[in-house]
């Protein structure tokens, strides 16, 4: 981990009280960023990293931020004042003052699940791979364009706070994506593939390169004559990427604290069912149980408080809400450690981590009996939903099915839409296999944040948007 002097924040702190403030709390942030892309036969790549340390101060019920990119006592005890001042300067113009739940202090050092770290192999090695990989194409004739696009983040942060928490931890999550483009005879089909999770340098024995790659570019050649797929109501069996999305961005942004005081669908609503009984949503830190550590791994928040389960949904019933510490005592219930901040120069904000439906207990063959008639619909391709619960999300590719049978029968681009809780509502089955994959995938709200979202397949009746 990075060697930064902890103590600098901590004499910070005591400067901060000094000053006046109530609570104060400076969080440090060392940020690695790298991408590698091949494009077309194009190759680049770009390095670097953030450093700085961000200063809150609550003074009289009033936030004050301030953050520098200089690390030197001088500017960081510079930074510590300008924030109580601002903090103070605000106080006797808010009306609604700020407080913050309890939560418990703590003192811990860890880091991100990993067997080897992602900046062990270096980067001629990881370009190689790529360049490797793009070769693939001279197989495929069809195929007219071809991106790979790999990104690794190293993100060490440190929180202190004067109440007495002392926090580190150093995060990597790589990211690998394939797009391809196939055209013949006027007619076009795309293949895309991509995985993320938190994990080092072993990601490559995971989802080789050459074989996420491959994938990519035999579906956009299996897709170039695929018809677009029947619009109207329809029997639909979602893959888990797209049961993660509709519950991250069409179900997990209502349950955001903030999103919640701001009028979102759920709130009032806990204790009221709110979809099928078979449906249970929740939001995690992490998920000891899925094959692959979860993208959006955070066991503690840039609050410095501690990561907790959130059931959102229930057997159906609305359960939960997910929040920071001053939501939390707005809302009078538990902080759940969902405060994140993208970089060092960012206000920490409620966001999701790792959003997932439960499995249920249908097997392959008994979801496709459920669905009778209809289509499996896989690989996530775009999306957007509001705070309503509307949502409208492209897929990759659906299949066919006919008298309780998966056909080899194929359609290109179709698109999901209506109101997550009303799709929610009409379920025809949840199968019990499981697995978390959002893919290349950021959460855009205010800041991009890396989470991850899935779930099992689940059958259901939705609006379909596609051709005739």
């Amino acid at each position: 981990m990075d060697s930064f002097d902890k103590d600098l924040l901590v004499k910070g702190l005591e400067v901060g009280e000094k000053n006046g403030a109530d609570y104060v709390e400076l969080r440090y942030q060392d940020k690695y960023l790298a991408n590698f892309q091949f494009k077309d036969g194009d190759l680049n790549s770009t390095t670097g990293s953030r450093q700085g340390v961000c200063v809150r101060a609550l003074t009289d019920g009033s936030w004050g931020l301030a953050s520098t990119n200089f690390t030197s006592k001088e500017k960081i005890l510079e930074t510590v004042v300008k924030a109580v001042s601002l903090s103070k300067t605000s106080s006797s113009h808010k009306e609604k003052k700020v407080k913050l739940a309890e939560v418990k202090v703590v003192e811990e050092k860890l880091q991100s699940p990993r067997k080897k770290h992602l900046l062990d192999i270096s980067v001629e090695e990881k370009l190689k791979m790529i360049i490797d990989a793009a070769k693939q194409q001279e197989d495929f004739n069809l195929v007219k364009s071809l991106i790979i696009n790999f990104n690794e983040v190293v993100d060490h942060r440190i929180v202190v706070t004067n109440e007495g928490t002392r926090l580190s931890w150093e995060d990597m999550k790589p990211t690998m994506m394939a797009y391809a483009v196939a055209i013949e005879q006027g007619k076009m089909g795309s293949g895309y593939n991509s995985w993320s999770h938190t994990c080092g340098a072993e990601f490559f024995d995971l989802h080789p390169v050459d074989q996420l790659v491959r994938g990519a570019l035999e579906k956009a050649v299996k897709l170039v004559h695929a018809p677009l797929i029947p619009s109207g109501l329809a029997n639909v069996l979602l893959d888990p990427m797209l049961v993660g999305v509709l519950a991250h961005e069409a179900v997990g942004h209502t349950a955001e604290a903030d999103l919640v005081q701001m009028g979102s669908f759920t709130k009032g609503k806990i204790g009221q069912k709110v979809c099928s009984e078979q449906i249970s949503l929740v939001d995690t830190p992490f998920e000891e149980g899925s094959k692959w550590m979860g993208a959006g791994w955070l066991p503690y928040d840039d609050e410095g408080v501690k990561g907790i389960r959130v059931d959102i949904i229930k057997d159906g019933i609305m359960t939960g809400y997910m929040t920071n510490r001053a939501y939390a005592t707005e809302l009078d219930i538990e902080p759940t450690g969902n405060a994140r901040a993208y970089l060092f120069s960012d206000e920490p904000i409620v966001r999701m981590r790792n959003t997932f439906i439960e499995a249920g207990e249908l097997s392959m063959d008994e979801l496709y009996e459920s669905v009778g008639d209809g289509y499996l619909l896989g690989t996530l391709q775009n999306g957007q939903a509001d705070s309503s619960g509307e949502f409208m999300f492209g897929a990759v590719e659906g299949y066919a099915i006919k008298n309780g049978e998966l056909t080899e029968e194929l359609f290109q681009n179709p698109v999901v839409t209506g109101n997550a809780f009303e799709v929610l509502s009409n379920i025809l089955g949840v199968g019990k296999d499981f697995e978390i994959n959002l893919g290349a995938g950021f959460c855009g709200k205010e800041q991009p944040a890396k989470v991850d979202a899935g779930g099992p397949y689940i059958a259901l009746k939705a609006m379909l948007a596609g051709g005739k």
